[in-house]
């Protein structure tokens, strides 16, 4: 019968004098700080590996990789889909009845925006390359601005004659609208 043996655990020498650090393994535990360059566009979940900065092998033998695992915090305001992000930003029923220029916020700063007179609570506009950078690649995913009109709820005087004053210039029929086959499909998806 054949077996390896309980002494030596197959190495065939024995040290009979230890080192009192390793306890004659040839390694020791102990903890260092590796800099990591994380690259621009990563996504929750993906592992960077970096080879030979792992757990020290065995007897001499060559060390492991270290695996790291990142997790991306979510931002305040946007919301990251794929490389494209998304936001809501409010406006005034006049910014959007009149049009308007205001600023949006980007990962690199102010960007300026052209609101389009008659713009609908809802209306999504796009800035091209104001997204999240394509991971090893070339180029930036686009971000995507949903325009909701706000309603005043409290009006002075002045501004209520006013309303009313273009309430009555301008009549909209209070029907129910046909719905569209894009409501029909988010329907079924909701």
């Amino acid at each position: 019968m054949a077996r390896t043996c309980p002494t030596c655990q197959g190495m065939g020498s024995v040290i009979t004098d230890p080192c009192t650090k390793c306890k004659g393994e040839g390694r020791v535990v102990r903890q260092r700080t590796v800099d990591a360059k994380v690259p621009a566009g990563v996504e929750d979940g993906t592992r960077i590996r970096f080879s030979g900065l792992g757990e020290a092998g065995v007897h001499g033998g060559p060390s492991g990789d270290l695996y790291v695992v990142l997790h991306v915090k979510e931002h305040p305001f946007f919301e990251r889909e794929g490389n494209d992000l998304r936001c809501v930003i409010p406006v005034s029923f006049t910014q959007a009845a009149l049009g308007a220029e205001i600023q949006v916020p980007t990962l690199e700063g102010e960007q300026s925006l052209k609101i389009p007179e008659g713009t609908q609570s809802g209306t999504t506009l796009r800035i091209r390359s104001k997204g999240v950078p394509v991971l090893n690649g070339h180029g930036k995913g686009d971000l995507f601005v949903e325009i909701r009109v706000q309603t005043p709820s409290k009006l002075n005087k002045r501004q209520r004659e006013l309303l009313q004053e273009l309430e009555a210039t301008t009549r909209v029929d209070n029907k129910p609208q046909r719905r569209t086959l894009m409501g029909k499909v988010r329907d079924i998806f909701s």
